[in-house]
């Protein structure tokens, strides 16, 4: 409206129809017109733009008041399933003859103290192998700092989250323990946005063990800082890794978990007649009934997985002892993710005196255990053709990232799936997303009203109390997850995150385990929802629920 009163003046003052009925000498009377359009102009203008912004305004008001009491709608919306399955490209279950599987965080399911466990013993090793500081073994792990889906910055010692599109989390950065600043992260790396070449410098913590390395670093750097010594980041990082690797390749956190199965090992069982049976046994029981072929594709040593499954099916008294009879092929040490592109040929593994044959492997033989191998043997081996093959794991890079370029179909296991959804189900989380909604179009449509050369008090004030508004409703949701990085799919922004972007890009489907499948019939098609969002398990709840004038 405010642009059109300006095209009339301007009109009317080119055309020389706005005369005056005092006489004027010939000359002034154009520019003194022409000077009272444009005062006139400005005076409609800035009118326009006040009344816009008092109008919006009285919304704000009206959604603050709004804001004081949770709308029934609201309450009434749909929850997402926490167990359920979400697609991200359709997938048609009748057509998948064959299932494979990762042993860790897939079948097998872990207690909080495992990363305790694998902290605990890497600091150990740096300290006794590499000569950190004695002081580092009185380090602690802190369950409530990390989240999966995090990178950490081997030239500039930062931890931090991103979102989808690859920009830094405002405030999920971190060096050693502390918070950064705005102006610190734009300080270090000029902008939010992280470039092709600070990029390579960025490795991503991907899987369920990423947990106690992600804190590990965090502690070593604040450690130095602390201590007010020059270090190198990369160097950190190499060391930390090479403890991680170590306590698992050494077998330390395997003994360490068999050990003390009750502890780490987490069952997941329901009621069957008179027992107690494992859900995952009862999936893989499921499958092979209909007819299905089954794989176990691990890196763990098979020593390790053999303690696992027995312990984990010991309630189910007909298949304790036998549980490699629910595979047609079992695959340990594959060295994932270089199986999927290297040549290495499989060896037969013999159980009894713990040594690999010298026997050429060119098919695989039932209750027999294979080490090692590549992907291009196992498909001249089976016979088993891209796409009517799903691997379930849950490391999108090692597990997932080359049997998707293989042609195999995916499924991401996130066990932190089922906390978050059930966060996001919560009214309280549903009222401070659909308040960001409500600030976000109301700071959008500010903006719209005026230049930053012609903002008023008026706007600079309302631009103030909604910038504020939404960074407590940012706060608020932030916190109901992750104290330091917020939801592990979400950026405070409430765009996706990175990790989101992996599984989008990687996993066809994606659930909190494998057992959730037996809530579908095998013959199921999986489709991507109709309305379909970058994650489909989350709910994007309407402003419009809240009344704002």
């Amino acid at each position: 409206m405010a642009s059109l009163r300006i095209r009339n003046l301007l009109r009317f003052s080119i055309h020389g129809t706005l005369l005056s009925s005092s006489p004027l000498r010939p000359g002034f009377s154009g520019s003194s017109r022409s000077y009272s359009v444009v005062e006139s102009s400005k005076h409609f203008l800035l009118k326009s733009d006040d009344e816009e912004i008092f109008a919006l305004r009285r919304k704000f008001e009206a959604a603050k008041q709004s804001f004081l009491s949770i709308p029934d709608a609201l309450r009434e919306m749909p929850k997402m399933n926490p167990k359920g399955i979400y697609v991200n490209k359709n997938v048609r279950l009748d057509q998948l003859q064959v299932y494979g599987f990762d042993y860790d965080y897939t079948l097998a399911h872990y207690s909080s103290d495992l990363q305790t466990l694998i902290y605990d013993l890497a600091k150990e090793y740096l300290v006794n192998e590499l000569r950190y500081p004695e002081v580092c073994t009185s380090f602690k792990y802190d369950p409530t700092f990390p989240i999966r889906g995090l990178y950490y910055d081997k030239s500039k010692g930062c931890l931090m989250k991103l979102d989808f599109f690859g920009s830094i989390e405002p405030d999920g950065c971190f060096f050693g323990r502390r918070r950064l600043s705005h102006t610190e992260i734009r300080d270090i790396y000029g902008t939010r946005h992280i470039g092709r070449d600070h990029a390579r410098s960025l490795v991503g913590l991907m899987d369920f063990f990423c947990f106690s390395e992600a804190c590990l670093l965090a502690d070593i750097v604040q450690y130095f800082v602390d201590a007010k010594l020059e270090f190198d980041a990369s160097y950190i990082y190499e060391d930390v890794i090479r403890a991680i690797d170590h306590v698992h390749r050494s077998g330390l956190v395997h003994r360490g978990i068999l050990s003390d199965p009750h502890r780490y090992l987490v069952k997941n069982l329901f009621i069957c007649g008179q027992i107690f049976q494992g859900k995952i046994l009862r999936y893989l029981k499921m499958l092979r009934e209909r007819g299905k072929k089954l794989f176990l594709l691990t890196n763990s040593p098979y020593y390790f997985v053999d303690g696992g499954m027995r312990f984990m099916l010991e309630d189910s008294l007909d298949c304790r002892d036998s549980w490699t009879e629910l595979f047609d092929v079992v695959i340990a040490k594959a060295n994932k993710p270089q199986f999927y592109t290297s040549e290495h040929p499989f060896r037969c593994y013999d159980t009894k005196n713990d040594t690999l044959t010298f026997t050429k492997v060119d098919e695989f033989l039932p209750d027999k255990i294979y080490y090692h191998g590549c992907l291009k043997s196992f498909l001249q081996i089976t016979k088993w053709n891209g796409p009517e093959v799903i691997y379930f794991g849950d490391h999108l890079f090692s597990d997932l990232r080359g049997p998707s370029k293989a042609g195999w179909r995916t499924a991401a296991i996130i066990h932190e799936l089922e906390s978050e959804i059930q966060i996001q189900n919560e009214d309280t989380y549903r009222s401070e997303q659909a308040k960001l909604h409500i600030i976000q179009e109301l700071l959008g449509k500010l903006h719209a009203t005026a230049s930053s050369s012609s903002r008023t008090t008026a706007f600079n004030s309302l631009l103030e109390e909604l910038n504020e508004e939404r960074q407590k409703a940012r706060s608020k949701m932030k916190m109901m997850f992750n104290r330091s990085f917020g939801a592990t799919f979400l950026a405070s922004t409430g765009q996706e995150s990175a990790f989101a972007y992996n599984i989008h890009q990687y996993a066809d489907v994606y659930t909190s385990k494998p057992e959730n499948f037996l809530l579908h019939s095998p013959e199921a098609w999986l489709h991507v929802p109709f309305d379909v969002k970058i994650m489909p398990h989350h709910v994007k709840v309407p402003s419009s629920l809240f009344k704002t004038g």
